[in-house]
C-alpha cells in the first residue's frame, strides 16, 4: 500500500465468495466516486477468491490483499479486525456477494458531509436501505427494511441496545467513530461489527438513516446474515430466537459498558444500567426498566413483541 490515504476506504472479508465475487469488486470499479482504496482479506476460503482477489489486485493499484494467512472462522471477527486495520477518513464494509449501486459510495458521502458541516467532531454512521434480490439478481423487494418489518424513524441509543436497523454493507463511519471502533473490545461479546458501531454511534454521535437503497442485497443460501419477510406467525414462531437476540444483546451491552462506561454522559449510563437490569428483575419491573432504557419501538405491534420478548426472558438472561 502506498503512504498516501485515500478519502474513502472500502473493507471486505471473504470466504469461499468466488460465484459472485467478480460481480461486487466489478460494482466498486464502477463507482463514480474514485478516491477509495479496497483492503479485502480471504479466511482460508478453500475455493479460488483469494486467486480472484489477488488478480484485481494486480490490475488496480487500489485493491490489496490484506491479513494475509490469517483464519478468523466467522464474518464478525472478520470484518473487526479489517476494521482495526483501517485508517481513512472514511470507511465503509463491503459483503462478498452484493451489487454496489454506481453512486453509492458517492450518495452516502456526501450524506456524512453534510452531517458533519457545522456540528464539531463527533462520531457518525450513515446507513442506506437495500433492495433484496435473489441469486441471480431478480428483485425481490425493493425496500429490505420494509420486507424485514424494520423501522429506521427512531435510531437511538436505546433503540441500539435492543436491536439493529444497520446493515453493515450499506454502512459508512468517520474518522471519529473508527477510533472508538477500534478501542478493544472482546469480540465474543459482540453480536456484529455494523450492530457495534451503531451503539458506539448512537451513544456518542449520530445514526443517519437514508431512506434509498444504493445496493442489490442478494439473498441465497449461503448467507451469513439475511433478509427474513415479517409476518406475526413468523414472528410468534420465531419467538425463541428473539429471545436469544436479547440475551446477546444484553451481553453486547455489558461489554459496551466495559469499554465505554467512563465515556458515557449520565443519561446514557442510566439508560445502559436499566437495560442491563431487566434480565435479573421481577417481570412487573421490567416495563419500567424498558422505558427507563429507551427501547421502545414505534407502533403497538412492534411495542407488544418487544415485551412478550423481555417478560419471558429467563432470570439472568437465561
Amino acid at each position: 500500500m502506498s503512504g498516501r490515504r485515500p478519502m474513502v476506504q472500502i473493507l471486505m472479508a471473504v470466504y469461499n465468495g468466488e460465484e459472485y465475487l467478480c460481480e461486487q469488486v466489478d460494482s466498486l470499479l464502477s463507482q463514480t466516486f474514485g478516491d477509495w482504496e479496497l483492503l479485502v482479506s480471504d479466511d482460508a476460503s478453500s475455493d479460488g477468491s483469494l486467486a480472484i482477489l489477488q488478480e484485481y489486485a494486480r490490475r488496480d493499484e487500489r485493491i490489496h490483499v490484506v491479513l494475509e494467512g490469517e483464519h478468523y472462522g466467522s464474518a464478525k471477527r472478520h470484518f473487526m479486525a479489517l476494521l482495526r486495520l483501517a485508517d481513512a477518513p472514511y470507511v465503509m464494509t463491503c459483503d462478498q456477494d452484493d451489487v454496489w449501486d454506481p453512486d453509492k459510495i458517492e450518495v452516502t458521502l456526501r450524506a456524512m458531509r453534510d452531517a458533519e458541516e457545522g456540528k464539531g467532531e463527533r462520531p457518525l454512521l450513515v446507513c442506506t436501505d437495500l433492495r433484496v434480490v435473489d441469486g441471480a439478481l431478480r428483485e425481490i423487494s425493493p425496500s429490505f427494511l420494509a420486507y424485514s418489518g424494520m423501522d429506521a424513524s427512531t435510531p437511538s441509543f436505546g433503540y441500539f441496545l435492543a436491536s439493529c436497523l444497520v446493515t453493515g454493507c450499506t454502512m459508512m463511519v468517520n474518522r471519529h467513530l473508527l477510533g472508538l471502533l477500534q478501542r478493544p473490545a472482546r469480540d465474543e461479546s459482540v453480536i456484529m461489527h455494523d450492530w457495534w458501531a451503531s451503539l458506539i454511534a448512537a451513544a456518542f454521535g449520530e445514526v443517519i438513516h437514508l431512506d434509498r437503497a444504493t445496493i442489490a442485497y442478494r439473498q441465497h443460501g449461503d448467507n451469513s446474515v439475511g433478509a427474513d419477510r415479517f409476518t406475526v406467525r413468523r414472528a410468534l414462531a420465531a419467538l425463541e430466537d428473539k429471545r436469544a437476540t436479547e440475551r446477546a444483546a444484553i451481553a453486547q451491552a455489558g461489554e459496551f459498558r466495559r469499554v465505554f462506561a467512563k465515556d458515557l454522559d449520565e443519561r446514557r449510563l442510566s439508560q445502559l444500567d436499566a437495560y442491563l437490569k431487566v434480565p435479573a428483575a421481577p417481570p412487573v419491573v421490567r416495563p419500567a426498566l424498558l422505558t427507563k432504557a429507551g427501547v421502545w419501538r414505534r407502533g403497538l405491534l412492534r411495542n407488544a413483541g418487544t415485551l412478550l420478548v423481555f417478560m419471558t426472558l429467563g432470570r439472568s438472561g437465561r
